[in-house]
Formats: structure tokens, C-alpha cells, sequence
């Protein structure tokens, strides 16, 4: 998938200078979903004919959660002008049962006599999901769930980033926390970060981490500005204090550090957000 160009949203600015005082770029160590090897004889039990069952497609999920049916299309209108798009499909296990979510995003509610004019940046749009649970080698709708959380600017979606995996995280109570990456460009410098997803019997959308920039493409060899470029990783790591991860990023390569000047990134610029119960979204800390 390539990615589109958009600018970075104020709310997107703040936590970038929160992760680092600089242009960053980061990559996800990623924690695979565990895949279920074939058989080695023909004969094939029950769990391993569920995990052979081709996961519900996107026109699927666009039915299961809109109850609208587009004939298969992954993107179409859903009524009162909204248009649903897919998104994304993660399929996971959980007490020994096969699930398959599937992520979409819509547009707002065109309202009757409204003035049509340009998304901003901080127009972002609404999350919806819907989960089936595998049973004798047949997908069946578990739940189904709009309004989960918001997310991308000007109207758009984030851009999920086909070149990394999705990061899965289990906590000691059971919950899953997911860490999407996404990547885009914007005026020539590329960024990328992470949606961060809980499933605790329905996924919620919980935070947004940008995790840098590269601005290799708009630094002209250090003409316009100075060229940096860092590479980052963002693990998982018990919190203590609460049931949800912390998400520790570390980063290495170089930054900004004052008008026409970098520096090398070091533990110093390691950054930790926490699970803000409260505000039900990761905070830096």
C-alpha cells in the first residue's frame, strides 16, 4: 500500500516533540501473531480445520457492522451520507478459540443544508470493528461495534504501513493491545508512528504514538536544513501499576538539536508512555 501525503495535525505535533526533541524515524519490533503449522499427516482435527477457514473478507465486515449490504465492495455508502471504507484484518487466538477482527473507518454524518468545505487537520475520522470467533470451520459474528475511537486528519485515515507487522501484546488479565504502524509524507519528509488498539471483549482505539520523521527527501544535503535520520524501536513492557503495557521507545541515529545543528540519539531520549485511565488512552510520561 502506498502511503499518502498529508500534513501532521497539531495533536499529532505534541506528542512528537514529547518522544523526542527532534525529526525522528522509527521501526516496531515486532511481535508476530503465532502461525499454526499444516498438518503432516492428512489427517486433520478440528482446531486445525477452523485455522485452515479463509478469514471474512472486507465486504463482510462492512455488512457485519453496518447491517448495509455493498456486494462485496470495501468501500461504499452506509446511509446519511457516510461512507465506510476497510481498514484493516487481524486474526488472533484467544483461550484456545480462533478471532478474526476486521477494522474499517467512515466518514461524518453529511448533515442536510450543511456548507461543504476543506477538512482541517485535526478532522480526523471514526473507528468501527467487527469480530467473528471460528466454530466447526465457520466464521460466526461474535460483535460488532461503531464509534470505537477516531483517528488520521483532513478526513482521511492513518495509512497502515504494509512493510511492518502488527505488534500484539497479552496482559496478565487477559487483554490484548495492539500496535498498528502507519507511515505517510508530508512537504517531502516521511513519518511514521503507531495506532494503539485494546480488545477487553471489544477493541477500543487507545492512542496514537508518532514515532518520527525522516527528512532526507527535503533537507537538500543540509542546503535547506540539517539532514537527520534515526531509526527507533518500541517494545512492550509491564507496568506495575496497571494491567495495560508500558510502550518504550529507544531510539538511535541523529536529531535536531539547535538551529542548523544535530546530535547523536541515546538512552537519554528514550521515551515511555503509560495507559492513562482516565483519559482511556496512552500518555507520555
Amino acid at each position: 500500500m502506498k502511503t499518502a501525503a498529508k500534513a501532521i495535525p497539531g495533536i499529532r505535533q505534541k506528542f512528537f516533540h514529547s518522544a523526542a526533541a527532534g525529526l525522528l524515524l522509527s521501526t516496531i519490533a515486532a511481535v508476530c501473531v503465532p502461525t499454526i503449522a499444516s498438518a503432516a499427516s492428512p489427517a486433520v482435527n478440528a482446531h486445525q480445520h477452523d485455522a485452515a477457514a479463509a478469514a471474512p473478507d472486507a465486504g463482510a465486515v462492512l455488512q457485519a457492522i453496518y447491517k448495509v449490504d455493498g456486494n462485496g465492495s470495501d468501500s461504499y455508502d452506509v446511509g446519511k451520507g457516510v461512507t465506510a471504507t476497510y481498514w484493516l484484518g487481524h486474526q488472533f487466538e484467544l483461550e484456545g478459540k480462533q478471532y478474526f477482527t476486521g477494522f474499517a473507518w467512515e466518514t461524518p454524518v453529511q448533515k442536510e443544508g450543511a456548507e461543504g468545505g476543506e477538512a482541517g487537520p485535526e478532522a480526523q475520522v471514526s473507528l468501527s470493528e467487527a469480530t467473528f470467533v471460528l466454530v466447526d470451520g465457520s466464521w460466526t459474528l461474535a460483535h460488532a461495534a461503531r464509534d470505537i475511537g477516531s483517528m488520521g486528519s483532513y478526513e482521511k485515515p492513518d495509512e497502515v504501513d504494509t512493510n511492518r507487522k502488527v505488534a500484539e501484546y497479552r496482559t496478565p488479565s487477559g487483554k490484548i493491545v495492539l500496535a498498528v504502524p502507519i507511515a505517510g509524507l508530508d512537504n517531502g519528509s516521511s513519518y511514521s508512528g503507531f495506532d494503539i488498539f485494546a480488545f477487553n471483549k471489544s477493541w477500543t482505539h487507545v492512542g496514537y504514538l508518532l514515532a518520527g520523521e525522516d527528512n532526507g527527501a527535503a533537507c537538500s544535503d543540509g542546503e535547506v536544513m540539517p539532514c537527520v535520520s534515526s531509526q527507533g524501536e518500541v517494545a512492550f513492557a509491564p507496568d506495575e501499576k496497571s494491567d495495560m503495557p508500558k510502550l518504550v521507545v529507544n531510539f538511535t541515529g541523529t536529531t535536531i538539536s539547535a538551529p542548523g545543528e544535530t546530535r547523536e540519539l541515546g538512552a537519554d531520549d528514550v521515551t515511555t508512555y503509560v495507559y492513562d485511565a482516565s483519559k482511556k488512552a496512552y500518555e507520555s510520561q
